[in-house]
């Protein structure tokens, strides 16, 4: 009885022991996510907010005379964003190579220092030579972005992380369309040398230019290359990662990428990055001018778009962080997008000349709806993804097919079809609706592939024979 007594006593010990071992690293794991958010966060939250001042200003300048000023005639300006669109859907997977080869904390700042300076360079065009030049160096150079961002957040979050951080940041686009508004009203009513446009362009070149500055000083390489993480917080950091991924080192493996190429799903998720990507362009691009169609005030409309863009910033947090909560990326997708689908349609049928007040309730559903995939997606591709050369490659393809849905957006908004553009707010309707069938029948497939490998019918998931245990996310 005596011996029975100890060995009963040893074992709760031990389970004492276990216990507190995992409270421990549970806690550990905490500081370290709070530690990596405080590091992270911020510069990437501000570089999305100078990557859309810059990107979508052409939408607010249009209404301060800006075609008339630099002489446009016709789809010149539709012309402009097509001719953004082409090198900013072609340099996505080089600067993804660039990102895995020399470092997303490098190439990051950069890309953001050029474009800053392109966009104040806009500033002084003066006919239409002068502006397309500049956005044509500007599109290539923005592609770095978004794929880089994404890519480099996969190197210091698990892949149930993912959704939320990249919404985060998402939202500060919304925060800088409300903000461009805000300069816009204010701006465009100033007399003085310039023109209200070129004061826009100058104000959100100088902001981007010093966002490029605090992220070269501040944003880590890696948490082993950091000096503000502590061996125990880097040994960490590298066992967390290491259940996502079946490599974690630097090099770029051309094996990889080819391989990667080769399988279908890459080629899916690019397709879906289209589909969903015609509303996000259009409600970049056009939101301006769509709710012009409402006021007879042109300086107006771009105060009217502060609203939505709030609101969308909330309810895109909110949304990304219920999918990370329970794991679920097609669902939260899709039911979004079915609610910008309807809203799309409804904004070009609907006769809003007498009812202005339902196409401006239109404008909010459509802002927070549409851009919800564009957050989603990428992180659900991540998460599919073993190798990380893959991943930079597929997340570069995936971004090159939602920037081409730009040149798309751009050449349906026809100017023959103001103001209401009823064909092109009808073909966005549609497009989504195909993203919303496709996503589902993706995410069907990897519930069988999933039931497959829990069965024992295949023994783990392709690419990643040292993680049995890995599943894929739907």
């Amino acid at each position: 009885m005596a011996v029975s007594d100890r060995e009963e006593k040893q074992s709760q010990t031990v389970s004492v022991d276990d216990n507190r071992s995992l409270e421990n690293d549970t806690a550990a794991e905490k500081r370290l996510v709070r530690k990596t958010d405080l590091l992270m966060m911020p510069g990437l939250a501000l570089a999305y907010f100078t990557h859309t001042l810059d990107r979508a200003n052409l939408g607010n300048a249009k209404t301060d005379g800006f075609e008339k000023d630099l002489g446009l005639v016709g789809n010149q300006f539709s012309l402009l964003l097509v001719l953004f669109y082409v090198p900013y859907a072609i340099f996505n997977i080089p600067w993804s190579i660039l990102a895995k080869k020399y470092n997303s904390a490098r190439v990051i700042p950069f890309a953001i220092l050029s474009w800053g300076a392109c966009t104040m360079g806009s500033a002084a065009a003066k006919n239409f030579a002068g502006i397309m030049s500049a956005r044509i160096i500007m599109g290539a150079i923005e592609a770095a972005y978004k794929p880089c961002e994404v890519y480099y957040l996969s190197l210091f979050y698990t892949r149930k992380e993912m959704a939320f951080r990249v919404s985060w940041i998402g939202q500060m686009g919304f925060i800088a369309g409300a903000v461009s508004g805000l300069i816009s009203w204010s701006v465009f009513q100033w007399d003085g040398g310039l023109h209200g446009w070129q004061y826009l362009f100058l104000i959100e070149g100088s902001i981007t230019v010093v966002v490029a500055a605090y992220l070269y000083v501040f944003a880590p390489k890696s948490p082993e290359e950091s000096r503000w993480y502590t061996e125990e917080e880097v040994t960490l950091a590298k066992h967390r990662l290491e259940q996502d991924s079946s490599d974690q080192d630097k090099e770029f493996r051309w094996g990889d990428a080819r391989n990667q190429l080769k399988q279908w799903q890459t080629w899916v998720f690019a397709f879906m990055a289209l589909m969903y990507g015609v509303g996000v362009a259009s409600s970049s691009n056009f939101l301006p001018t769509m709710i012009k169609r409402l006021t007879s005030e042109a300086t107006t409309a771009n105060l009217y778009t502060v609203g939505p863009n709030l609101t969308a910033a909330v309810f895109q947090v909110t949304i990304c962080w219920l999918s990370d909560r329970y794991q679920q990326r097609a669902t939260f997708a899709c039911g979004t997008t079915v609610i910008s689908l309807i809203a799309w349609i409804l904004l070009g049928t609907l006769d809003l000349v007498h009812n202005p007040q339902v196409g401006y309730f239109l404008t909010y559903l459509i802002t927070f709806a549409t851009f919800i995939p564009s957050n989603l997606v990428p992180a659900w591709l991540s998460s599919n993804t073993p190798t990380t050369t893959g991943r930079a490659v597929s997340l570069g393809l995936n971004y090159m097919a939602m920037n081409m849905a730009g040149v798309v957006s751009s050449l349906i908004y026809r100017a023959e079809d103001a103001p209401v553009y009823r064909p092109a707010l009808v073909t966005v309707g549609c497009t989504q609706g195909v993203f919303v069938v496709t996503a589902l029948a993706m995410r069907q497939y990897y519930v069988r592939m999933n039931k497959k490998i829990d069965s024992g019918e295949i023994p783990c998931a392709p690419g990643m024979e040292v993680r049995p245990e890995y599943r894929y996310a739907i």
